[in-house]
């Protein structure tokens, strides 16, 4: 695009030439911003009828003389290296300009530098393998230009290379790391130009990847194309793959669960972030392998398991929650926490109440809604022990850890609701996301008129039917549920389908993610797309949970003003949400003025259905 604008300026006699001049130095490396500004007053010139008749020598000659409308610094320079670009391409249009001291102009060395074959080569070389290597093209470019101005005849390609890099590295290092691949290339194939680029830490580089090969090598390009016909990007996991792969080449006498368990334990050593990373993306492939009834499966064992005191309580107390209803999936990592806080040496000759006590402490830098978040379960899961009778029980006071105040929804207005999805219809794709302004406005529509919870976005296309307008939730936060879409909704949503099936056609989940996106940036896309659409209010800026807010108070508006009882209304909104308790129920619209008295009205009458207990079940 940016070519065909920049062509577009350019309506001289000489206009071809001047874009092919500009991409030359542009894939050497240059800006050649303002030069080209400077280029523009000479294509003009050029195009003026008065010069329409002169020959390119004549034109430069003219342009060089003095006079108005002409740029005051650069002009010349530009001018002349564009003249000893034709020369040195033997173009027919070739003119050469002077200096003012009466010098020939200096040589640009047009694909002459002792690198342009292999570079060339290397390019291509990279694009059939899918890559743009367009940016890398011009480094290269400017590296081999580097080479011919400073080629004196004795100078070595290593000696060419760390000279590059002094260069280069006293403004920035970006570009030292092309050069250093190319050198690698060359290297690998014998050439005589080769080269080596040691990292900044002294570390020889690495031959470039050419495909798996170790034991694992098909399950793991078969792990990967499910990944990708699910929507998956997986683009740092398949380096963490890379890695394992050739850590099973280096190690063939293991078997498959030790270079696993090997593997994860020397990413550990090098960092936390990459230990866990690594681990991460294994024990999916362990998974993957398993299901798959692969002989060479593998397990990775949950890295939160730790047989501490509490383990046989702990799971038996799961157990009880779960035959009760509850998914309890979350609250297991924190007994799993407690229970290996327990078993720490400095704590494994405490009393039970000992270590709850000081399980509870605030730590540094906690936030209120964590600490609660940590010490919940922990507390609940002591009251199951007192009323069992166990000798390790203990009790922990129900206030000693409180969340703090939760943010109070933003009350959407029409205007507001108009604006916002005006700007979602008018995206654009872009390079760098074809799915961007395809997946984005549905989701946000969807979350609008559904009022689902984000995390329940993750929607799986087995659970849509575009018919009948059902949506099964398998994964919600208080069990499974079926939500139906309106008609108009139904028929969006399969349109949409249409169109993102071109993208993604074997796709798992009904909004994907891309190669620079996932599902979980629906709210940052909202809130970009809500400042860029909505002028500021005083309320603030809404969160994209505030459209689950939205649907439960405007639909209880929209009953208020028809007439109807309220009351006959909440039992399906609480169904659609996956509301169990009448509390859930009023929190998302009672800070709403229009129906704050019918939200009085509403708890008086459900006062017979909450029991006096001491607390809600915690869940």
């Amino acid at each position: 695009m940016n070519d065909i604008k920049r062509r577009g300026i350019f309506f001289g006699t000489l206009c071809s030439e001047i874009n092919d001049f500009i991409d030359f130095k542009h894939k050497t490396g240059f800006a050649y911003t303002d030069a080209i500004c400077a280029l523009k007053a000479f294509d003009r010139f050029c195009a003026m009828e008065k010069n329409q008749g002169l020959t390119p020598m004549q034109l430069a000659e003219e342009w060089m003389k003095p006079g108005d409308g002409k740029p005051k610094y650069g002009g010349g320079h530009c001018v002349r290296q564009l003249g000893q670009y034709l020369t040195e391409t033997g173009h027919p249009k070739a003119f050469t300009i002077l200096s003012d001291k009466g010098n020939p102009p200096s040589k640009l060395f047009l694909n002459i530098g002792p690198f342009a074959e292999e570079i060339k080569e290397f390019v291509e070389h990279k694009r059939l393998a899918g890559r743009k290597y367009t940016a890398i093209e011009c480094y290269l470019n400017a590296f081999d230009f580097f080479c011919a101005m400073n080629d004196d005849g004795f100078t070595t390609p290593q000696q060419f290379a760390e000279a590059w890099c002094r260069e280069v590295g006293k403004k920035s290092r970006s570009g030292i790391g092309s050069v250093r691949e190319f050198g690698l290339h060359l290297t690998l194939h014998g050439s005589r130009n080769a080269f080596v680029i040691p990292y900044s830490n002294g570390q020889m580089p690495k031959p470039a990847f050419a495909g798996y090969a170790s034991l694992f090598a098909k399950e793991i390009e078969l792990f990967l194309k499910v990944k990708r016909h699910a929507g998956l990007k997986y683009r740092d996991e398949e380096l963490r793959l890379k890695d394992f792969d050739r850590f099973c080449n280096d190690h063939p006498d293991l078997s498959p669960q030790q270079l696993a368990d090997t593997f994860i334990r020397s990413r550990k050593q090098i960092g936390h972030f990459i230990g866990r990373k690594s681990a991460a993306v294994i024990k999916q492939l362990g998974n993957y392998l398993t299901n798959s009834g692969c002989s060479n499966a593998f397990a990775i064992a949950d890295k939160h398991f730790v047989a501490g005191p509490y383990a046989d309580e702990i799971a038996r107390f799961v157990a009880f929650k779960q035959s009760c209803g509850y998914k309890y999936l979350n609250h297991v990592r924190h007994l799993r926490h407690f229970d290996a806080f327990c078993a720490l040496e400095e704590n494994e000759s405490l009393p039970p109440q000992k270590m709850a006590d000081k399980w509870v402490l605030k730590r540094e830098d906690e936030h209120p809604n964590t600490r609660a978040a940590r010490v919940g379960p922990i507390r609940v899961f002591g009251k199951y022990l007192i009323s069992l009778g166990h000798p390790k029980g203990f009790i922990i006071a129900d206030d000693v850890a409180l969340r703090g105040p939760p943010k109070p929804p933003y009350l959407f207005s029409g205007d507001d609701i108009d604006m916002f999805f005006d700007a979602c219809a008018g995206l654009k794709p872009n390079g760098k996301d074809k799915s961007f302004h395809i997946v984005i406005p549905a989701a946000i529509l969807f979350m609008y008129c559904m009022g689902v919870r984000t995390c329940e976005l993750k929607i799986m296309m087995d659970n849509v039917n575009f018919d009948t307008g059902e949506v099964t939730i398998p994964d919600a936060k208080t069990g499974g549920r079926t939500i139906y879409m309106s008609a108009e909704l139904s028929e969006f949503l399969f349109n949409y389908d249409l169109a993102i099936a071109r993208i993604f056609p074997c796709r798992k989940y009904l909004f994907p993610a891309s190669a620079n996106r996932s599902r979980n940036d629906f709210a940052d896309c909202f809130k970009e797309i809500w400042a860029s659409s909505v002028p500021a209010t005083e309320h603030g800026e809404p969160r994209f949970y505030d459209l689950r807010h939205h649907l439960l108070y405007r639909n209880v508006e929209l009953c208020m003003k028809n007439g109807d009882d309220v009351n006959a209304l909440r039992p399906y909104l609480m169904k659609h949400m996956g509301h169990r308790l009448p509390e859930s129920f009023q929190y998302y619209f009672h800070l709403s003025p229009p129906i704050r008295k019918e939200v009085s009205r509403i708890k008086t009458s459900l006062d017979w259905m909450i029991p006096d207990v001491p607390e809600v079940p915690y869940e």
